[in-house]
């Protein structure tokens, strides 16, 4: 458990402040995630607070391309996916305020089954998905003021950014970070670590990607749940990528451990297909068809297993944030007291409710722009070698395709040429210079059986040769 950072008085010079911040809650890679408190003209609201680490803040490139994903996603307003209420960049900080949901990742949810040796209900699993690409769906259907298409992919699908709540919905958090991610061209230890085995082959080879490549992220997902175990594991990325792109995905309804119909089969497998115009077209399409193959079981019923297998872990998590929001610790630690300033506009001014979709302060320097411009064209680059390559690879197996055919072709000709001068030299008629000669066959099964053999046209071919080989023979005809 993180330790309590403890909380801030509100009174004095600091009395207008909009946040408090109570604790950290955790830290992954490339983020701490601090417990506050949001006051408002509303009441006071809990609140999760990520901010992101000191190395991907100091990068102008990933500052700039984190918050334009972050404001355009904080757009997206749905039951199933985690709400983003504040963006803020200021004093080498980058942190995103969102609403915080109590509850269980899907991450920890597979970790703690195993480890009960149990696992999650189809039926259970079927509704956590669903609630999932009902999620991506509203974030693809995104559309700007006008109508226009915003073309928001979440490119991070994967068991940590789905969180399960004690109300039994599913939400899907994190939206955008992986694209700034995906662009640094200086990259930090564990930044993407572990994610490399939920990213579709498009995103992989860095080429564009699309609604698409967020249903195949779910459907390793999908698969993962129903089974109870990664779909893709190897020593390192190498053998990783060469197992994703090389092996065979075995049908869920053939290894996991309690019955799965096959009709899940198909949805998982079609999400899973490496060609991405062979996939389901959208999120919405796969939930349809996930629905239709297994009825989803009921909040309740959803609520009732996340109990069952992590009723340990959501009390000691209770419990910690209650302590967090109880306790009045003097001061707060040097990184939380930063964060915290950065909240609270070092506390002096004034800072009225934000309205949704609030400005964000933009990271617009020249180094960033040249940054952002030189990853593109590295980026376009590398598509471009890779195009050739392949067009490369097309050419060479089409002139090998060739030359075989030719090589077959003469291979044809010179059996057929061989079969020819066979016949020719095998006799089928015998001719005897004392009687009359005839080219009809002596009767009985041997004749028939020469004639079944060889045909009339080698008969009388074989004839013509025995005559000019025998003048006796010529001069009697």
């Amino acid at each position: 458990m993180a330790p309590m950072l403890g909380s801030l008085s509100v009174e004095g010079p600091e009395r207008h402040a909009r946040y408090e911040l109570l604790g950290e809650l955790a830290s992954g890679g490339m983020a701490t995630v601090y417990l506050g408190r949001r006051r408002g003209a509303a009441g006071a609201r809990l609140v999760a607070v990520k901010s992101m680490h000191q190395e991907l803040a100091a990068d102008d490139a990933f500052a700039a391309m984190f918050l334009d994903e972050a404001t355009l996603t904080a757009r997206i307003k749905h039951p199933n996916v985690v709400s983003t209420l504040d963006v803020v960049s200021a004093d080498g900080k980058l942190l995103i305020v969102m609403e915080f949901v109590e509850g269980v990742s899907v991450g920890r949810l597979l970790e703690l089954a195993a480890a009960r040796r149990t696992h999650v209900p189809p039926a259970v699993v079927v509704s956590v998905l669903c609630d999932v690409l009902r999620g991506l769906h509203a974030a693809h259907e995104l559309v700007d003021e006008n109508g226009r298409p915003l073309s928001v992919v979440h490119r991070d699908v994967s068991p940590q950014n789905v969180l399960i709540g004690l109300d039994g919905v599913a939400r899907i958090l994190d939206f955008g970070v992986a694209k700034a991610a995906s662009h640094r061209h200086v990259t930090a230890q564990g930044e993407i670590k572990g994610k490399l085995a939920y990213m579709p082959p498009e995103q992989q080879f860095g080429e564009p990607v699309d609604r698409r490549s967020d249903v195949y992220a779910a459907g390793i997902v999908l698969w993962e749940l129903l089974v109870g175990r990664r779909l893709f594991t190897a020593r390192d990325d190498d053998e990783l990528v060469r197992q994703m792109f090389e092996g065979t995905v075995a049908p869920p309804s053939t290894v996991a451990p309690v019955p799965v119909p096959r009709a899940i089969d198909h949805v998982v497998l079609r999400a899973l297909s490496r060609e991405r115009q062979d996939r389901w077209w959208s999120a919405e399409q796969m939930a349809n068809a996930l629905r239709a193959a297994l009825e989803p079981a009921s909040r309740a019923e959803v609520v009732a297993t996340i109990a069952s297998i992590a009723r340990e872990e959501i009390e000691q998590r209770a419990a910690h944030v209650r302590a967090l929001q109880t306790s009045r610790a003097p001061r707060l630690e040097r990184e939380a007291q930063t964060v915290l300033d950065v909240l609270t506009a070092r506390g002096n001014e004034t800072i009225p409710e934000p309205v949704p979709f609030a400005p964000v302060t933009k990271v617009e320097s020249p180094s960033a722009r040249e940054s952002a411009r030189a990853v593109a064209e590295s980026r376009a680059a590398r598509r471009a070698q890779r195009r050739a390559q392949r067009r490369l690879r097309l050419i060479l197996t089409l002139v090998g395709v060739g030359l075989l055919v030719v090589a077959l072709m003469v291979l044809a000709l010179v059996l057929g040429r061989k079969t020819r001068e066979a016949e020719g030299e095998s006799p089928s008629v015998r001719l005897e210079p004392t009687t009359t000669p005839t080219l009809e066959p002596s009767p009985g099964p041997p004749a028939r059986k020469s004639r079944k053999m060889w045909g009339a046209g080698s008969l009388a071919a074989a004839a013509r040769d025995r005559i000019t080989a025998d003048p006796v023979a010529s001069r009697q005809y």
